[in-house]
């Protein structure tokens, strides 16, 4: 039945192509998208199928390849979320099926959502070049969209980077601040927002590992404060002078 009212929906909502029918057909789409997984989970589990990597790794190449097909077919921005988490799902069942989930070394699982946040940001970046190259109008959709995208993008980046430590600690500051450059190229709230954050957590980090043995807690708190409050103007700046202005 789930399965059924995820099929049902799919199909309905390809006939959907008005601009009227615009929301009720990216809400319907949700629905067809939340039960699609869920459905088929209880299809392979009646049937007795085991939902290891390989079946997950079809699945999701599967509804990547359908919603894909609907979003060259509607061109409804919610797709474009759809269809990028499909592939996600797809990305990490391959992963761990060529590496497999028993003595996974981690370290693969970093690399792999830094080169997957890259890839958010490519995509969203490739959106906003082709509707400005199709001369299309800047509408909040599309808007929200590339914003979602920067946004996972930059989290997975920093995300991940921050727990490699070592050498790339230093890789980690340029990080940041590229960060904070493409926040303003890009005009990109979230982008500035999680660079801020990373920041303040890296330097929390960086003290507590080299600092505090010689200057002790109390000082390092004193000054990490100040440099908090520097970040948090920096920001404050940023954002007025290059972003909500734009």
């Amino acid at each position: 039945v789930t399965l059924g009212i995820s099929f049902s929906t799919y199909v309905s909502v390809l006939i959907m192509r008005s601009s009227e029918q615009r929301v009720l057909s990216q809400v319907m789409f949700v629905i067809s998208t939340a039960l699609a997984p869920f459905g088929i989970f209880v299809l392979l589990s009646e049937a007795s199928v085991d939902f290891d990597w390989s079946v997950q790794l079809m699945i999701a190449c599967g509804l990547t390849v359908i919603y894909g097909f609907a979003l060259f077919l509607t061109r409804r921005n919610i797709l474009v979320l759809i269809t990028v988490g499909f592939a996600t799902w797809a990305y990490y069942a391959l992963i761990f099926k060529m590496f497999g989930i028993n003595n996974f070394d981690f370290n693969y699982l970093k690399w792999a959502s830094m080169l997957l946040g890259a890839s958010y940001l490519l995509i969203a970046y490739g959106y906003q070049s082709a509707w400005q190259s199709a001369s299309q109008s800047v509408d909040w959709e599309k808007r929200g969209v590339q914003n979602v995208l920067y946004g996972l993008g930059t989290l997975a980046i920093l995300g991940a980077g921050i727990t490699v430590g070592g050498a790339f600690d230093l890789v980690f500051i340029a990080l940041i601040f590229a960060t904070f450059y493409g926040s303003v190229y890009l005009r990109s709230r979230a982008m500035l927002t999680l660079g801020a954050l990373f920041l303040t957590a890296h330097i929390i980090k960086l003290t507590s590992e080299y600092f505090i043995d010689s200057i002790g807690w109390p000082v390092a708190l004193i000054a990490v404060g100040f440099v908090i409050i520097g970040v948090g103007y920096m920001t404050f700046y940023l954002n007025k002078r290059f972003i909500s202005n734009k």
